[in-house]
């Protein structure tokens, strides 16, 4: 498997907040995008990916099951980012989006709290591999909005699920399988939120270069207006 990684603080935000994990001897890949003032958000992110990768690496052996590990290692995180707001008042209400993947033979399990989000182009077509928590969601899904709608609507940074503002979360796990020719993208919502699946697909299909790749999709989106920090791991799948 070839992979690339970026992470951008983009044109507007004074700091970046997002991090990423690339750990591909674990199969481990992750982005978080985090919130709170003070550099709160960063300090979220960073300690959630640091957690979620640690878990992995202490308790992965081949008897374990792929998909509880890594909803222990999320739980673990959110704990983790919660504590931790607890015992610093000037961080209280911090907390982060996280999407992770983790790799297994030809299996993959997708973690997913917030509006970060991990997609699949398989023969050319894109599709969604997890389903964000956010207020625009939820309108999409119950007939309120449509997709298009969404970029455009002024409550989008909107969240109903963070990593950290509770002691306990709900994680949706997804489980696919993957195929040889399969390229899959993790990214936080700098890039999701403001360009379409549809041109993030054709975009993923121009080079066979992974780094081309992500920098194409990140050059792109700050043409499209992104104000956010924006974070990409692209991964092709052979």
């Amino acid at each position: 498997m070839q992979w690339s990684k970026i992470t951008e603080r983009g044109p507007v935000r004074l700091r970046n907040e997002d991090s990423l994990c690339v750990c591909p001897e674990l199969g481990l890949f992750a982005v978080a995008d985090g919130m709170g003032g003070h550099k709160a958000g960063e300090i979220a992110s960073m300690l959630a990916l640091e957690v979620l990768e640690n878990h992995c690496r202490q308790h992965q052996t081949g008897s374990r099951v792929l998909k509880e590990l890594l909803a222990e290692a999320v739980a673990a995180g959110n704990q983790a980012v919660y504590q931790n707001s607890r015992q610093n008042p000037e961080r209280s209400g911090m907390g982060t989006t996280i999407t992770a993947c983790l790799l297994g033979g030809q299996n993959l399990w997708v973690a997913n709290v917030g509006d970060s989000r991990a997609l699949l182009l398989r023969d050319g077509k894109i599709s969604k591999l997890t389903s964000d928590h956010s207020l625009v969601q939820e309108l999409i899904n119950g007939g309120g909005i449509t997709e298009a709608d969404a970029f455009k609507h002024p409550r989008r940074n909107v969240l109903t699920r963070a990593l950290g503002i509770a002691p306990l979360v709900e994680v949706d796990i997804f489980e696919y399988n993957v195929i040889a020719g399969d390229r899959i993208l993790i990214c936080t919502d700098g890039l999701s939120a403001f360009v379409e699946e549809s041109r993030i697909g054709e975009l993923m299909s121009f080079s066979g270069d992974p780094a081309a790749v992500v920098r194409l999709l990140l050059n792109e989106a700050i043409t499209a207006g992104s104000n956010d920090n924006i974070t990409i791991i692209y991964m092709a799948v052979d």
